[in-house]
């Protein structure tokens, strides 16, 4: 491998110009950078979404080569025949927390049956902490669960699962009050005692009173259609890791995402007990909703809205599902009541179903690289009826490079989530959510759009996103939109919170992936291109088998860091895999263009290049112009000193 100190020589006449990365800059970016480095996040137009995800995404998912592995074939289970394997599985399960050590509940390839009549209304389920199912992949020749029989419908949205994730015994005790106010950002508050709590707690944070409305919404008024919000305000239901306690003032971990005022009805701090470290993975789970003799129509009857049911995970912290495939299920993926949980690698096929994945009562769920395959089917819309969704409450969520078809909506599905992010998502609308209008509005505050492609082409061109006068189906309290682009139709809003750079693709293209970076390494790396496993960020993670790599030809390759505010800058450290970069010229972002600098080498070391004098810029731009013949860029390690 090959390093090189470089530093940079200002070029007496540096071309000053304006590149397009330049003009799709989001301002409210920019802003939320100026606020995190001041400490005053309250003040910011965005909320910080980066503490979403397993372990806040500052861990990969677990290797579980180490993990203790039971097989589920040792415990009865028998794929590719027409017995049932309920029993069987639910056996291995319990001998894996009867184990006491971290396991794996494996399911061999081959088709399992589920669902047998005896058992149809009884979940499988998981309620101890370090168990995961993993199958043997979610492609051909890997592992398929078959649901066969449904629970009692008549249940409705209490239909039982298939798969049920959540601890024996669940139970939330007030354990302080809160003394003072809190405003959106903080990560203290004030308590009236804190002998109850200590750092490595898991909380939640809650509240509810109308006197939350004006400080969190001022400015609107509420139909008397909408009894809940009228008599409790915003319910705040927010899930938090305590880091320190000092006297009593508790720090948290994870931001809080909402105003908390104190003359509330209430505002406490309560237990939150979840299970953790569980899992799902690998499995393809397929139902006999595919074989019904009905098609879905929404509301038509609790059999096509809820009888077949696949995951869901409640009071669960520290989690995933990846690698998942559903096909034909009325509903797939529920995250209830959790807490720092990912979701990705995730695709819905099949015949049209209810919903697809959603988190409800949750705080920090990260769902990423998620696809609706399903084809058309109710109103002529493909996707599941409702889309990538938000529901009561939940908040600091995220779906982000998630894939819909082109009609689907998005479903906030009312009683109140705030503070959530639809990041980088491609297709779909917003014309269809969820909910009834008892719980209205479908969403909160801070409900942001960042990149969002609507795909969709019908006769409404304008959004009116609050009326009191007339129920509409995509009801938010000031909605953010930064970068919504609608190709070949003409979209307008009214009644936003933000509409910044309206029919342009902004900068950065994902507001998650920046502030991770931005919070994990107090910068932020992209770049023009990159292949499949070789991201910008890899040049940050000093990992030596990791590099960016361009994804085409040489023309027009950079790689880019974005501090997010002024830095002093005196040199430029590069580390290549092998030495490949023949020609380059560094670029800074000063007073709003960039400004080239011509190399200079330094007498003294080989590959290192200097600056006459220090530079003062927020963003620095390695531009490559030449490489040696047949050595693909491969570099290491890139940053500025």
């Amino acid at each position: 491998m090959k390093s090189l100190v470089i530093k940079f020589n200002l070029f007496v006449f540096s071309f000053l110009y304006f590149s397009n990365l330049s003009a799709q800059e989001a301002p409210s970016w920019v802003d939320f950078c100026t606020n995190r480095e001041s400490g005053k996040m309250r003040n910011s137009v965005l909320l910080d979404y980066s503490y979403a995800g397993y372990h806040f995404s500052e861990k990969p998912i677990p290797d579980l080569s180490t993990w203790n592995t039971i097989s589920v074939i040792d415990y009865g289970a028998t794929p590719n025949d027409d017995t049932y394997d309920e029993v069987g599985i639910q056996s291995a399960i319990d001998a894996a927390e009867a184990s006491g050590v971290p396991t794996v509940v494996y399911f061999p390839s081959g088709r399992y049956k589920v669902g047998s009549e005896k058992n149809k209304g009884k979940p499988i389920e998981v309620n101890k902490s370090f168990i995961v199912l993993k199958g043997a992949g979610s492609g051909t020749d890997g592992t398929e669960i078959f649901a066969d029989k449904h629970g009692d419908v008549a249940l409705r949205w209490n239909t039982p699962w298939q798969f049920l994730f959540e601890p024996w015994k669940r139970s939330s005790t007030k354990i302080a009050s809160i003394t003072s106010s809190i405003q959106r950002g903080d990560k203290t508050v004030e308590v009236d005692n804190s002998t109850a709590i200590v750092a490595g707690q898991l909380v939640e944070l809650a509240h509810q009173g109308v006197e939350n409305l004006e400080l969190n919404l001022p400015g609107l008024e509420y139909s008397s259609k909408w009894p809940s919000i009228n008599k409790n305000g915003i319910m705040v239901m927010e899930k938090h890791l305590v880091t320190k306690v000092k006297g009593n003032t508790i720090y948290f971990k994870n931001p809080v995402n909402y105003n908390v005022p104190l003359n509330g009805d209430y505002a406490s701090i309560k237990t939150f007990e979840p299970i953790e470290e569980v899992g799902v993975q690998d499995i393809l789970f397929t139902s006999a909703w595919k074989d019904y003799p009905e098609d879905f129509v929404h509301h038509a009857n609790n059999i096509v809205d809820y009888a077949w049911r696949a995951v869901r995970y409640k009071n669960v912290y520290n989690s995933w599902i990846k690698n998942v495939k559903f096909r034909d299920w009325n509903d797939c993926i529920q995250i209830s009541e959790s807490f720092s949980v990912t979701v990705k690698d995730i695709q819905v096929s099949g015949k049209q179903g209810h919903a697809s994945y959603m988190a409800a009562a949750s705080t920090g769920v990260l769902f990423g690289n998620c696809k609706d395959n399903v084809p058309v089917g109710f109103n002529d819309a493909g996707g599941q009826a409702h889309g990538p969704a938000f529901q009561r409450s939940s908040t600091g969520c995220v779906y982000t490079n998630v894939k819909m078809q082109k009609h689907q909506s998005v479903d906030c599905h009312s009683e109140t989530p705030y503070g959530n992010l639809f990041d980088n998502i491609q297709g779909g609308c917003f014309r269809g959510n969820g909910g009834s209008e008892k719980v209205y509005p479908n969403s909160g505050p801070d409900l942001v759009f960042w990149n969002f492609v609507h795909s969709s082409n019908y006769a409404i061109h304008e959004f009116d996103f609050w009326s009191i006068n007339k129920r509409r189906l995509h009801t938010y309290a000031k909605p953010k939109f930064v970068g919504f682009t609608s190709p070949g139709e003409d979209i307008s809003f009214k009644n936003v919170g933000l509409d910044e750079l309206h029919g342009t693709q902004v900068y950065p293209q994902s507001l998650f992936d920046a502030q991770l970076q931005l919070r994990l390494y107090d910068v932020y790396a992209s770049a023009s291109s990159q292949k499949k496993g070789c991201p910008a960020l890899n040049v940050l993670n000093n990992k030596v088998n990791d590099f960016w790599s361009p994804k085409n030809s040489l023309e027009d390759s950079y790689l880019m860091l974005d501090f997010g505010t002024n830095r002093s800058v005196n040199s430029i450290f590069l580390k290549e895999n092998q030495k490949s970069i023949k020609k380059f010229k560094l670029e800074c972002w000063i007073d709003g263009g960039w400004v080239s600098y011509m190399p200079k080498q330094s007498a003294n070391t080989d590959n290192a290049w200097e600056l006459d004098s220090m530079v003062v810029t927020r963003k620095v731009k390695l531009v490559i112009e030449e490489t040696y013949p047949n050595r693909p860029i491969q570099i290491i390690e890139f940053k500025a000193l």
